[in-house]
């Protein structure tokens, strides 16, 4: 067996676990009318069968009377005993493969809360502003309305606990939790405010309130931040005073991240900040208290996790967003096949859209919140179809199609597959998007359904000759070049050609971007790790990064600032000289900003004429991808997997 530390069994109080992998929570808002449906309970049974020790689900509130926030989220709410059958069909589901599960229980929202209600003011330990609506302030719960959500808590882990859950999280990170312990939001002048012993004495009493419910061997484990991630916000020493205060109450285990939602980059980390963002930090809490922890943040691989639980630095490691891409990971790495793995490319698309209230969905795994409609079905009319270009969209359908028993033609006009992801895996900190690339490959090679067909492009004349049943046109899109005198000079690269075909000699020192979208920012960080130092962003927008999602955007922004790049706004370029290039302000006024080397990363337009030239001429023809307009990952993954379930 490979990685034998990780597979080992081990216990969180009294509840003994087949090995040390736990999914972290993470809210899909796959819920209706606030409540777990079979799709929910699905997506669990797939996790607990891929290999999962312990599953953490997502946030589930202990009432809402008091406080009934948030609205849009569809967090379930665990209030009477009418809810236990909802909770008993996921306990019992997942118990079937030897999984336990943790309720992740919520004793309230507080300044989390969304779209207030005209009559039912947020609440907070302190009047303190909403965190996205900083006009709005929460109102100062009240003693006995603090009294009441403890006794919610309490009755809420006794329901759990009749449910079949296997113990209880007490969940005291960012929400109305976390408030009551931090200064920073608690500005209380009573016994629950000030000190940290009066700070900490709403989380001890729902404590102690879950053990009057559910017992004192009842395993319990607490989650807390390591650190807010923002000046004025909890550090890490006092995360350890509360961790060695709460050593005497018997808690199994301490479940460790970093960050809040104002400090996003650390909670929910993107592909710009380092691996293990919490595992140093965790480890200073280990070494001060003899409670088991759970660390969790950007844990690469099941290697580095090995690592980490063979020098001792955690005792469990806790993962979401692999097991949204592979649910299956665990078994796969233990069997030593990882090359089978899907990797998570740390887009947070999926927790992107669920704060935007919809539901989850994933940029590589198209199945994920799907596993209730159960495995693709075999088809019964086998067709031959073609496939034009070997992008993200391209390779996805033509897997599908293959694995539903289609014969697939994957036609690719240049001589590499891979389409934009070839260009999107270059930086050395989009590593795994660089493994998806590689995962994705050998899908499609080895099908034997896939006839893989490179240094061939797709005419109006090849489909003729090749006569499928169906075509699907993936051909994606190509980088828009502005028409500006000067765009032929020698010192003008494309930022996609220049990131496949890097030579150091041919880029200068002195470095101007036009266009700051992702794909410029991400040349800036690329050219940064190359060793360049005098880069500037420029672009006609406002401000940088705006086609970048919400989450992945403010830590974009974080690692620009982080490495120096400097950017200049609300400029259009007019032309390129050779000292740099002349632009234009919204005033018509003109400036030169100079450069040794120009590169154009000034978006993309889509290639749609093959499928122009063939929409008329054939029964069956689809269009999937940037061929339809230039988006990103998730739109070509998706697209390709509905339209490989209607062939």
């Amino acid at each position: 067996m490979k990685y034998p530390k990780l597979f080992e069994p081990a216990n969180i109080g009294s509840m003994t676990l087949k090995n040390r992998i736990v999914l972290s929570p993470l809210h899909a808002n796959f819920t209706v009318c606030d409540k777990y449906t079979d799709r929910f309970v699905k997506y669990y049974e797939e996790r607990a069968k891929g290999g999962a020790g312990l599953i953490i689900t997502a946030h589930i509130k202990a009432e809402k009377d008091i406080d009934p926030y948030p609205k849009t989220f569809g967090y379930p709410i665990f209030d009477s005993a009418a809810e236990i059958k909802y909770f008993t069909d996921l306990t019992e589901t997942v118990h079937k493969y030897g999984t336990k599960i943790a309720i992740e229980l919520s004793p309230g929202t507080g300044r989390i809360a969304d779209e207030p209600l005209p009559d039912k003011r947020p609440v907070g330990p302190s009047e303190i502003p909403l965190l996205t609506m900083p006009d709005v302030k929460t109102r100062e719960l009240t003693k006995d309305e603090i009294k009441q959500l403890v006794k919610s808590y309490g009755k809420a882990a006794g329901l759990a606990k009749a449910a079949g859950f296997d113990a209880i999280y007490v969940h005291f990170l960012a929400y109305l939790g976390d408030q009551f312990l931090s200064s920073c939001w608690n500005h209380r002048q009573d016994e629950y405010g000030g000190s940290l012993e009066n700070r900490m004495r709403f989380l001890l009493e729902c404590i102690e309130s879950v053990r009057a419910n559910v017992g004192d061997d009842f395993p319990l484990i607490v989650g807390i931040a390591l650190d807010h991630g923002f000046a004025g916000g909890r550090e890490l020493e006092e995360t350890i005073e509360i961790a060695k205060r709460l050593e005497p109450l018997n808690i199994g285990a301490l479940h460790l991240r970093r960050g809040s939602y104002d400090a996003m980059s650390l909670l929910i980390p993107t592909p710009y900040v380092k691996d293990g963002i919490a595992v140093d930090y965790a480890y200073e809490v280990k070494k001060a208290v003899n409670i088991p922890i759970i660390v969790d943040g950007k844990l690469p691989n099941a290697a580095y996790c090995e690592k980490l639980l063979e020098e001792g630095k955690t005792d469990f490691v806790g993962i979401a967003r692999q097991f949204v891409t592979d649910p299956y990971w665990p078994r796969k790495a233990k069997a030593g096949q990882e090359e089978d793995i899907l990797p998570c490319i740390r887009c947070v698309q999926c927790i992107n859209r669920v704060f935007f209230s919809k539901s989850s969905a994933c940029s590589v795994n198209p199945q994920f919140g799907r596993e209730f409609e159960g495995p693709l079905p075999k088809t019964k009319e086998p067709k031959q179809v073609l496939v034009a270009g070997a992008g993200p969209a391209g390779m996805t359908v033509a897997k599908f199609l293959a694995e539903r028993g289609h014969s697939v033609i994957l036609a690719e006009k240049s001589g590499e597959l891979g389409g934009h992801l070839i260009k999107a895996a270059v930086p050395a900190y989009k590593k795994e998007t660089a493994a998806y690339l590689r995962w994705l490959k050998k899908q499609v090679e080895e099908n034997p359904n896939v006839d893989i067909r490179l240094n061939t492009e797709v005419t109006p004349e090849f489909v003729s000759s090749v006569r499928p049943d169906a075509v699907v046109v993936c051909t994606g899109s190509a980088p828009y070049v502005p028409a500006v005198p000067g765009i032929d000079r020698s010192n003008v690269k494309l930022a996609t050609n220049l990131l496949v075909n890097y030579k150091d000699e041919e880029v200068g020192d002195k470095i101007v971007i036009v266009g700051a979208g992702l794909v410029g920012c991400e040349t800036a960080l690329f050219l940064k790790e190359q060793g360049k130092k005098d880069i500037t962003l420029v672009d006609m927008l406002p401000e940088v990064a705006q086609d970048v999602i919400y989450l992945a955007r403010l830590s974009l922004l974080e690692k620009l600032q982080e490495e120096q790049i400097n950017s200049r706004t609300g400029l259009k370029l007019k032309e390129i000289i050779p000292e740099g290039i002349i632009v234009e302000n919204e005033k018509g006024e003109t400036q030169t900003i100079n450069a040794d080397t120009v590169i154009i990363a000034t978006g993309l337009i889509s290639d749609n004429k093959l499928y122009e030239s063939l929409k008329d001429e054939m029964e069956e023809i689809y269009a999937i991808g940037d061929c339809i307009s230039p988006r990103k990952f998730i739109d070509a993954v998706q697209e390709a997997y509905a339209i490989a379930k209607i062939i």
